[in-house]
């Protein structure tokens, strides 16, 4: 397997790719969660409610594909934003046992407040990065995704 051994032999948290992912995708979280909060949304509901926005209707599988996590922490957010009145849970007519995932129109007029919250975010994190910077940071990350879900069906 290649890698890049220089970036990886001094154990410096500065030149790892997932130190550095994981410190950045924590500090967007906090920020999401404190400008999320005066709306009464959790951050775990964000991810549900931006991947439903573009597909409402998906099976409860799709959601937990589309936001990585597991299918049963998926159901347990789904079941929380369903007493909260943000999603409703129904059964899928051509297939009993696939659960639909429907955006309550709670969640619907949310869209158009939340919505400009991420590209604010999404603003304040590329404050002095240049567009060429930025894409090419885009198209990185977006490698390293297919890159982990290629490994993931691999065994070490």
């Amino acid at each position: 397997m290649k890698y890049m051994k220089d970036s990886m032999a001094d154990n410096d948290p500065k030149r790892s790719c997932g130190y550095q992912t994981r410190a950045t995708h924590r500090a967007f979280d906090r920020l999401l969660g404190r400008r999320l909060k005066p709306h009464g949304i959790q951050n775990a509901y964000w991810y549900v409610l931006r991947v439903l926005w573009e597909g409402d209707g998906m099976s409860q599988r799709e959601v937990a594909d589309a936001v990585n996590l597991t299918e049963s922490t998926t159901m347990i957010t789904l079941v929380a934003m369903e007493k909260v009145d943000l999603v409703r849970r129904s059964r899928d007519p051509e297939d009993r046992r696939r659960l639909r995932i429907y955006l309550a129109p709670k969640a619907k007029r949310l869209k158009a407040k939340l919505l400009p919250l991420a590209f604010e975010l999404n603003a304040v994190a590329s404050q002095g990065v240049s567009k060429r910077d930025l894409e090419t940071y885009l198209e990185v990350t977006r490698k390293m995704q297919a890159n982990l879900k290629t490994a993931r069906g691999k065994s070490a």
